[in-house]
């Protein structure tokens, strides 16, 4: 018979497998079906063109892409792979597996968190797809209703009413499994300040660093439009920085299970 930490690791393992299979998987239907498309009916245009054509999504999209990697695997887990290929993260995955990692009551990083992660996203991507086979089907019916003021209203703040749900519970001191962070919100001063300052001056400094013209916006700022990806990847190193100066300080304590039996 297995031993626990035998069949977590195993488990995970096999986790990856399947997950780095189903991402080549992905990857090969999304590029090959446009490939084998296009030498059919031979549209299939040069890679020079494709390549302008790519550049401006790639400044977006590449440091965007590496910081949900980086940010989102320590929650996610192996389930990051599948979170990836379906989409929907920031809105929909990320508070799905956070409330039920509250629910279940584990700490983040564990074999436990993983497994919930998992059934998590696997079960959002379901209800996800049987929303939408719904609403498509339901869409002409309800087309007037879904074209009334009030409802483009409530869509339009569906967003940020799941961001102010996120930021309050990463604000939240209990991380599970009995874990508790005391003065957590304090490490996330600074970085919102920084981000803060770079909206509020976001034309003049685009204007400085003649990045409008770089991106063909120009007398406009681009860094919160385009460059939104290395904002965050920039914020990363001072969000650590300053938790761990404050860590340091003892202005941020963290507390263990074992500590509240002694």
């Amino acid at each position: 018979m297995k031993s626990a930490d035998t069949g977590g690791n195993s488990y995970i393992e096999s986790m990856h497998r399947l997950g780095r299979a189903g991402m080549l998987g992905a990857i090969a239907v999304m590029l090959g079906l446009p490939t084998i498309l296009g030498i059919c009916f031979g549209q299939l245009p040069r890679l020079v063109v494709i390549f302008r054509a790519a550049l401006p999504l790639l400044i977006i999209f590449v440091p965007s892409s590496l910081f949900e990697v980086i940010s989102y695997t320590p929650i996610l887990g192996s389930s990051i792979y599948l979170t990836l290929i379906t989409g929907e993260v920031l809105n929909l995955k990320l508070p799905v597996v956070n409330n039920a990692l509250k629910l279940m009551n584990v700490e983040q990083g564990s074999e436990e968190s993983d497994v919930v992660s998992s059934i998590a996203v696997c079960t959002a991507t379901f209800v996800t797809i049987a929303v939408v086979s719904v609403g498509v089907l339901l869409a002409t019916p309800f087309q007037s209703l879904l074209a009334a003021p009030a409802v483009r209203t409530a869509s339009a703040n569906i967003l940020p009413a799941l961001f102010g749900s996120l930021v309050i519970n990463a604000l939240g001191g209990p991380l599970g499994g009995g874990v508790t962070v005391e003065g957590r919100a304090k490490n996330a001063l600074l970085p919102i300040a920084l981000v803060a300052l770079i909206t509020l001056f976001d034309r003049q400094i685009s204007v400085f660093l003649r990045l409008d013209r770089l991106l063909g916006a120009e007398g406009a700022g681009v860094i919160m439009t385009y460059l939104q990806g290395f904002v965050v990847i920039a914020t990363m190193p001072v969000t650590y920085f300053c938790t761990k100066w404050l860590y340091g300080k003892n202005h941020i304590r963290v507390r263990l299970p074992d500590d509240a039996a002694k």
